[in-house]
């Protein structure tokens, strides 16, 4: 998430500047590959590269060409095979084995220009949406590569597809792919698209702004997370200690969850190392039923407080002691395996060894994580603005 929002924010700045930049965007995988569909790059006319598509192997190819194959200012897609033995794959250092699909596309096109106005208008809202985009069609459907189909949360709103004999098909494929929270590539007849979700970031609630909430903090923002740390204690709970969250709250002590948004879409790490505070925290979370709670400690600690409030310890899915068991006894180490356990709780993983995986190690079209449940369906075929 923290990827796309710095392409718009560079995409914002070239175009307000009256630059043109090159956006690559994976719209389909064969195979294995790092990056999977969805995944953006924003070359700038410096040389600058704002994301990534691949682990490094396809970038340099695509910004020297991107500029000469978008020459006549129609998005292009290029294909990389890095499934045969030849020389150029060995050349690029291709290992994937793997067929990416990349479309790039001039920003300074009008259809560029729409797209980052509704990207911008999602970003803003907080809200779910999904983009449908043409990748392939015959010449006689009238639809070229690019074209697309943008909806937001009350339904369609734009894109060049509006109106289309493709547009009811396409806002059934993105109601599809919200409800397992999978971008996924359609078949319609002469016409083949991407339909990509659009989700607002998770939100992460920590509890405790001590020395060892700093990592969590840290670590969940670089995953993209909505991080908002609250503490009573007014020396620790300081923006300036946590300079990526994006809220920091001194919580009263006559109303300990006044000003905090906590509920089925948020997930609750709770490592205040107060026993008192927890056992009057605990009592408030849980009627808010969050997604995911995670308690720092020792379970007999965990087991002792359910049974002091009064509430069943089984039924409420709680995760403690807290993280992944990899091991952990730093601050750093401890927050690694805590925001990695969240992350394999969103995706429906159970956090083990890669390697001991059957099966690919990226999730089927129809395999449900936890973001799915979290998403809302896209709206009705109803009419709605794009924000200019």
């Amino acid at each position: 998430m923290n990827e796309l929002h710095a392409i718009l924010d560079a995409w914002r700045e070239a175009d307000a500047s009256g630059q043109d930049a090159v956006l690559a965007t994976v719209m389909h995988v064969q195979g294995s590959a790092y990056r999977r569909p969805g995944a953006r790059m924003l070359i700038l006319p410096d040389g600058r590269r704002i994301g990534s598509i691949s682990g490094g192997c396809l970038e340099s190819d695509l910004a020297g060409k991107c500029w000469w194959m978008t020459e006549s200012g129609e998005p292009t897609v290029r294909v990389y095979d890095t499934t045969s033995d030849d020389d150029a794959v060995w050349e690029f250092g291709l290992g994937c084995n793997g067929v990416v699909h990349v479309m790039l596309e001039r920003t300074s096109a009008a259809a560029s220009r729409q797209t980052l106005r509704f990207l911008s208008g999602w970003r803003e809202s907080g809200g779910n949406a999904a983009m449908a985009t043409a990748v392939r069609a015959s010449e006689e459907t009238g639809v070229h590569a690019g074209d697309r189909l943008f909806i937001g949360a009350n339904g369609i709103c734009g894109g060049n597809l509006r109106g289309s004999a493709w547009e009811r098909e396409l806002l059934f494929h993105a109601r599809a792919a919200q409800r397992v929270g999978r971008n996924r590539l359609v078949h319609m007849g002469d016409v083949e698209a991407f339909v990509e979700c659009l989700a607002p970031p998770m939100s992460l609630v920590i509890f405790g702004a001590g020395h060892d909430a700093v990592p969590v903090a840290a670590f969940a923002k670089q995953m993209g997370w909505h991080v908002t740390v609250a503490d009573g204690r007014p020396a620790y709970a300081k923006a300036s200690r946590f300079p990526g969250a994006d809220r920091v709250v001194v919580m009263s002590s006559r109303d300990l969850l006044a000003d905090l948004e906590i509920g089925p879409e948020t997930a609750v790490v709770m490592m205040t190392h107060n026993y008192p505070q927890d056992a009057r925290l605990l009592p408030l979370i849980l009627p808010n039923r969050p997604w995911y709670l995670g308690l720092l400690g020792p379970k007999k600690r965990t087991t002792r407080l359910f049974d002091e409030i009064e509430e069943d310890l089984d039924a409420a899915d709680v995760h403690a002691p807290v993280g992944l068991d990899i091991g952990a006894d730093t601050p750093e180490g401890i927050a690694v395996s805590i925001v990695a356990e969240i992350t394999a709780a969103l995706a429906g993983r159970s956090g083990g060894m890669l390697r001991s995986r059957s099966g690919s190690i990226h999730p089927a079209a129809d395999e449900v994580g936890r973001r799915s449940r979290l998403m809302e369906p896209v709206g009705e075929l109803v009419a709605c603005s794009i924000a200019r």
